[in-house]
């Protein structure tokens, strides 16, 4: 038995497109939501003053919903 994956494969010679890698992200953060809560940034760390002094208050970049990509190229 064959399952169609929903994931695109990455070409042994060339390049993944742009729209391939969102597809892929996409389904990656579908079947990880499945098993894991969506939201696993600690709320806290000993890096804290280094992550918060880099990233201006934050401790790490903002997540960029896919969506919100799928604009950009």
């Amino acid at each position: 038995m064959k399952l169609e994956s929903k994931v695109p494969c990455i070409p042994k010679q060339g390049v993944m497109s742009f729209e391939d890698w969102l597809a892929g992200r996409r389904a990656r953060r579908e079947s990880g939501n499945l098993v894991a809560p969506e939201v696993i940034r600690r709320k806290a760390s000993s890096s804290d003053r280094r992550l918060r002094s880099q990233f201006n208050g934050d401790r790490g970049l903002p997540f960029t919903a896919t969506e919100e990509l799928q604009g950009r190229s």
